[in-house]
């Protein structure tokens, strides 16, 4: 990747962890990645959208190699509590071996904006991710089909959310094994909580949005 892309992925990254998607225009991540030719972003990504998929294309590329070798990795019979090692721990380890992250805030903003972030990740391969969220999916058989997606999609939220706030600064310091084994604990609790709509029968609703599964 030339070095001028490179420092516009980088740029956008930032400027949306710390603002938001609304703070990214095209003016404003040339002016942060010091770039002075106006079209920039539109010769090397096509546009706004094509960089907000760029960002998520790179900085998911590490993280989707990591879980696909856990998953071949995986002994037959593989628990629930390894399913969502192979779900978090990539993710951990894409925000902790960078020096200074913006990585989970910008992921937890392209997935709180269905009209612009979703539609951007759809661009993305998640092969891996999608594999392993339906075979913890298949570990819920006694959860309607709605629950099951969303407690899965819930864990996966979780994970992330957490991670933002610890690049933030909102958590206490912890190295990469206690927050990872952290997450993982909180994860494998909040997949296998009991349901209370599901003993009662209620009706539950179809997920909204684009499922992060397949």
């Amino acid at each position: 990747m030339r070095p001028a892309a490179r420092s516009l992925i980088d740029a956008a990254e930032r400027l949306v962890a710390e603002r938001g998607l609304a703070a990214l225009t095209v003016q404003a991540v040339q002016r942060e990645a010091l770039q002075r030719n106006k079209s920039a972003v539109q010769y090397h990504f096509g546009g706004r959208q094509g960089l907000i998929s760029a960002v998520l294309a790179d900085r998911m590329a590490s993280t989707e190699a990591r879980r696909t070798s856990m998953l071949l990795a995986l002994p037959e019979g593989a628990s629930t509590r390894q399913l969502v090692e192979v779900l978090v721990l990539p993710l951990v380890e894409s925000v902790l071996e960078r020096e200074r992250s913006y990585w989970a805030r910008f992921l937890i903003q392209t997935l709180s904006d269905p009209a612009t972030g979703l539609a951007a990740l759809e661009a993305v391969d998640t092969r891996a991710l999608d594999a392993t969220m339906a075979r913890l999916r298949q570990r819920l058989p006694d959860l309607p089909k709605p629950l099951r997606v969303l407690r899965v999609q819930s864990t996966f939220g979780y994970a992330a959310l957490v991670l933002a706030a610890y690049e933030a600064g909102a958590l206490p310091r912890l190295d990469q094994t206690e927050l990872g084994t952290e997450i993982v604990d909180a994860c494998h609790g909040l997949l296998g909580a009991p349901s209370t709509l599901s003993a009662t029968g209620s009706r539950t609703p179809e997920p909204v949005g684009r499922s992060t599964t397949k």
